[in-house]
């Protein structure tokens, strides 16, 4: 089927791609190609269900598109238009041309996708629920932002950031125990089936590439004395296709036993998880969030050098199932210097003499 779009022929006539271009640009400019090599690539375009490309008036490809399908299902992949022809809506004429204009519009269709998410919405695509689970492929690339966030364990002196999980549940009620007035403005596990809850979530978030959470242990005796996570990952769309680490983060679900209250626990976590954010993933700011009400908390934020912004209202649920003003404080890559320095002199305070 061939189909005019803004001056651009539409066409999903096999023998027109030109197979050498699209290997071109997904080995070169695609996030998502550069794994794979030329003959894989070349090998799949020709095993396709369905090609479509995008053709100027010279007749050059300048976007393309492929599919595979069981007849009952379908993948979507690989679909890009060249910089210079971007903006004019070719983007959307080759999915339409794939998924609505050809044998698939009756099928459930499939596609991952790091920064087009609104392109895909307009064609009724949306996030999965929880029946969906996926297995990534041994020698999957760097590009995916999941690998990058898995197994990531940060050690101090004082603490060790642990990848959270089940085994962790019976450390989690004993460290939420007796807390009392110290949990009043935040939510902590409390019991068995709570912790579990709270390490499936966690999980989930972990899986779906939204955060990395921990369970915090004392290094002296291996003993699990609370959780904290990196969370709410922000990846910006760069023109230039970059991809990977995190350009941004928050610091939050962060609570400690009463017992690691002043031992230097929290200060340690604080420069660990920073380190990592601005050291390793290199991010652009790390944000962070309490109940407005928690003036303990809101010291601690300042008092090893995160700036206040402001207070959100009514920006989440609170532990008291009210709607939470939050203090808003922040780090930015510019900051960290001097954090750090804040941050070590604070750490110091702790040693032995």
């Amino acid at each position: 089927m061939r189909t005019i779009a803004a001056g651009y022929d539409i066409d999903d006539d096999p023998a027109r791609i030109d197979a050498g271009a699209a290997v071109a640009f997904l080995t070169t400019e695609a996030y998502w190609g550069r794994s794979r090599s030329e003959q894989v690539i070349s090998d799949q375009i020709r095993a396709a269900w369905r090609v479509v490309g995008a053709y100027d008036g010279t007749g050059a490809m300048v976007g393309f598109a492929r599919a595979w399908s069981d007849g009952g299902s379908a993948y979507l992949s690989d679909v890009y238009v060249l910089a210079g022809h971007r903006g004019a809506g070719l983007g959307r004429a080759i999915v339409q041309a794939v998924i609505e204009d050809g044998p698939g519009a009756g099928l459930r269709w499939m596609l991952h996708t790091s920064d087009a998410h609104g392109l895909y919405r307009q064609f009724g695509f949306a996030s999965p629920d929880g029946r969906y689970m996926e297995r990534l492929p041994a020698t999957a690339g760097q590009a995916d932002h999941g690998r990058l966030l898995e197994n990531i364990a940060l050690t101090g002196t004082v603490v060790r950031l642990e990848p959270l999980s089940y085994r962790h549940v019976p450390g989690l009620v004993a460290a939420a125990a007796d807390g009392g007035e110290l949990y009043r403005w935040t939510t902590v596990p409390r019991d068995e089936a709570q912790a579990r809850r709270y390490v499936e979530t966690a999980a989930a978030a972990g899986d779906s590439g939204t955060a990395v959470p921990f369970a915090v242990v004392r290094v002296a005796d291996d003993v699990v004395i609370g959780s904290t996570r990196f969370w709410d990952l922000g990846y910006w769309a760069w023109p230039d296709g970059r991809h990977g680490a995190p350009d941004t983060c928050e610091i939050g679900h962060t609570w400690l036993s009463p017992g690691a209250i002043r031992t230097g626990a929290n200060t340690e976590m604080k420069r660990l998880m920073l380190t990592y954010a601005f050291e390793v993933w290199q991010v652009a700011s790390v944000c962070l969030h309490t109940d407005a009400r928690n003036q303990r908390s809101r010291e601690a934020m300042a008092r090893f050098g995160a700036r206040f912004e402001g207070i959100l209202h009514a920006h989440r649920l609170a532990a008291d199932l009210t709607p939470r003003d939050s203090a808003r404080f922040v780090v930015t890559a510019a900051d960290w210097p001097a954090v750090r320095l804040r941050l070590g002199g604070l750490s110091d305070r702790y040693q032995p003499a």
